[in-house]
């Protein structure tokens, strides 16, 4: 049911311009940064109330997929709602990514975008500011696919 979810919400988002889910990330410079760098920015977003680390563990699964992610100018950051930025910053330099990281400590993000973040903490938005996918693209290989299938869609470069 899982892999049928994701897909799902996926052509949900692709097929109907009517209703567009938009990011909102107002006074936050740095995201807008991300954004126009980027055809398409994957952000994770890590809420780590308890142990930041276990919560950042997952992160190491990007690295197998960063040459093609660069292919498509895309690019991943980070939105941590924690205020130990010390731990966040080691702990990204021990698995070496340089993703760039906003951090969320008043919650605003995770408040103004609660239609995206209640259900999924992984999503990407296109240079608008549009959510055009929901959920983590590196947990199976159909997912994967149908994820750099969207990148071509959305890509400048290729």
């Amino acid at each position: 049911m899982k892999n049928i979810l994701v897909p799902l919400i996926f052509l949900l988002l692709a097929c109907g311009n009517e209703r567009k889910i938009m990011f909102q990330a107002m006074d936050f410079h740095c995201i807008d940064s991300c954004i126009q760098n980027n055809n398409i920015t994957v952000f994770c977003y890590i809420d780590s109330a308890d142990c930041t680390v276990c919560s950042m563990q997952w992160l190491n699964l990007w690295l197998h997929y960063l040459n093609e992610l660069k292919k498509y100018d895309t690019g991943i950051a980070l939105i941590v709602n924690n205020t130990d930025e010390y731990v966040v910053k080691n702990y990204l330099t021990h698995l070496q990514l340089d993703f760039p990281v906003v951090f969320d400590k008043s919650s605003m993000i995770k408040q103004k975008n609660a239609i995206v973040l209640n259900h999924h903490s992984i999503f990407a938005v296109n240079e608008n500011k549009e959510v055009v996918w929901l959920g983590s693209p590196i947990k199976n290989e159909d997912t994967w696919n149908l994820f750099i299938k969207m990148l071509q869609r959305h890509s400048k470069t290729i």
